[in-house]
């Protein structure tokens, strides 16, 4: 590494100085050092940074502007969905900056994704999460032409969906939430095998080829631990509702798990500084709605409408 040289004065004490003096002397010599590599670093420029790297959520920006985040929530909770065409919802609940949040993160029919919206709410507050849906369907993200809806695990966040929809929306339970689940209580040769098996049957595109896998994993796993088959046989008609609608192969096997969402508050937590109670979920808003410029379309855009189709005569059977 090529090292820059600064001249400095030497310190020159003057005759017979004192103690005191030559002191004074060295405190000025340093001062000068200082100065002079002040006047310096600003010539040698910002360091250089990888062109390849996605461009960050600007701290300052959420700082600068209080009102902004207050303005950034209320057109989020004001977004209109009736020209979107809403046909997927991705829905999570998460901790950030010390409180509970549920998530919404939505698919139009082109393929694009729009957040729908963020509230506190604890995993258990199913009101509160019915009254979140209940607005998202007022404002035009309803299921009556079909609607693919993915959910983690518990039992308030799937019920409020259905209270809200009922039949007409397609329930996907989260393929990661449901495998941690089952495999995390086994021992490790176990759990390895498992998952391959749980992994095989969620791949197979056929949901009656896929059911029966499913079933002989319950039996087998009810041998290990009761609780844990229990816990897949109760859920296993929600991990196949893609391969039910007879569009797996066609369409983003992302559409069954949450990954997306997840990476996407991951990304937004750690540039939001810890506040007020009252400024934590606009805060939270302003970041996710920076972000969603540069979000990407799903992958096999093109069938979302064929999905919705299939979506729609899944409920009315």
């Amino acid at each position: 590494m090529n090292s820059q040289h600064f001249s400095t004065p030497d310190p020159t004490p003057r005759g017979n100085t004192s103690a005191q003096d030559l002191q004074l002397e060295l405190v000025r010599h340093y001062a000068d050092v200082l100065r002079m590599l002040t006047e310096r670093i600003p010539t040698l420029g910002p360091p250089a940074t990888s062109a390849a790297a996605p461009p960050p959520v600007q701290e300052a920006q959420l700082e600068e502007t209080p009102a902004s985040w207050e303005e950034a929530s209320g057109y989020l909770h004001a977004r209109d969905f009736r020209r979107e065409e809403v046909v997927h919802l991705w829905l999570q609940l998460c901790y950030v900056l010390g409180t509970h949040v549920l998530v919404g993160l939505a698919v139009t029919i082109q393929g694009y994704r729009r957040i729908a919206g963020v509230i506190e709410s604890t995993p258990q507050d199913q009101d509160r999460m019915e009254g979140f849906l209940y607005d998202l369907d007022a404002r035009g993200l309803s299921a009556d032409r079909g609607l693919l809806c993915t959910v983690p695990g518990g039992i308030a966040l799937p019920n409020a969906v259905r209270t809200v929809w009922g039949p007409r929306v397609a329930l996907q339970r989260c393929l990661n939430t449901t495998m941690a689940e089952v495999v995390n209580g086994l021992g490790e040769v176990d759990a390895g095998r498992f998952r391959h098996r749980l992994q095989h049957a969620w791949h197979t595109c056929d949901a009656a080829e896929a059911q029966q896998a499913l079933e002989e994993i319950v039996r087998d796993l009810d041998q290990k631990n009761r609780s844990l088959a229990r816990v897949l046989r109760q859920h296993t008609d929600q991990t196949l509702t893609l391969q039910q609608t007879g569009m797996l192969p066609q369409t983003d096997r992302g559409l069954r798990v949450l990954s997306y969402l997840n990476t996407l508050i991951s990304r937004v937590r750690p540039v939001i500084p810890a506040g007020p109670v009252p400024q934590r979920v606009p805060r939270l808003c302003a970041g996710l709605l920076e972000l969603e410029p540069q979000l990407r379309r799903v992958a096999h855009a093109a069938y979302l409408p064929a999905l919705r189709k299939s979506l729609k005569t899944l409920s009315t059977n």
